[in-house]
């Protein structure tokens, strides 16, 4: 990898690797989440599952209820009240993205899936300048995965497991049938 990074300082091309690996660790967790939740099982499902139309919101409802990158870590720049505590500069702070994407402050009923509900995963990919600089391209890459399982796969198992990792869920394993 690093033959093919760009010329750069040690650590600019460190953090261009990171990036890369960590999008498509991502991205995975992504697209495995989605297939576990929306896919109906080989045989499908009792009574028939209806199958929502629009991919976009079905996948902003999943990054919400099961997002890959459960949190991240930052470090405040100035002294903050957060929580009740006081921060100093340079206190390092754990955001957790599936507990804010579960808040019932701000989701209502938020353990349901409901696609096309306001604002839903958005806190997944950060926001500002320290936001995911490949949101778009993860979004667009899971969009055209997800449509391709949806219209010819189904599930074998119904058990998901995940690579062990503090921060990411990526699935060590989705078993599927074409239909």
């Amino acid at each position: 990898m690093l033959a093919l990074a760009p010329p750069a300082p040690p650590e600019v091309r460190a953090n261009l690797i990171g990036l890369l690996v960590q999008a498509c660790d991502a991205t995975a967790g992504l697209i495995g989440a989605a297939a576990h939740h929306l896919l109906p099982p080989l045989g499908g499902l009792p009574g028939g599952a209806p199958r929502p139309a629009e991919t976009g919101a079905m996948l902003a409802e999943v990054l919400r209820l099961d997002p890959p990158v459960r949190a991240t870590r930052r470090v405040t720049t100035a002294g903050v009240r957060l929580g009740g505590r006081d921060l100093p500069a340079g206190s390092p702070v754990l955001l957790r993205f599936d507990a804010a994407n579960r808040d019932p402050r701000v989701f209502s009923e938020p353990a349901a899936f409901r696609p096309g509900r306001p604002g839903a995963g958005l806190l997944t990919f950060g926001a500002g300048e320290r936001g995911c600089p490949g949101d778009r391209h993860a979004l667009a890459l899971a969009a055209g995965v997800f449509d391709v399982l949806r219209a010819r796969c189904r599930r074998l198992r119904t058990d998901l497991r995940h690579e062990p990792h503090p921060t990411l869920r990526v699935p060590t394993n989705l078993e599927m049938s074409v239909r």
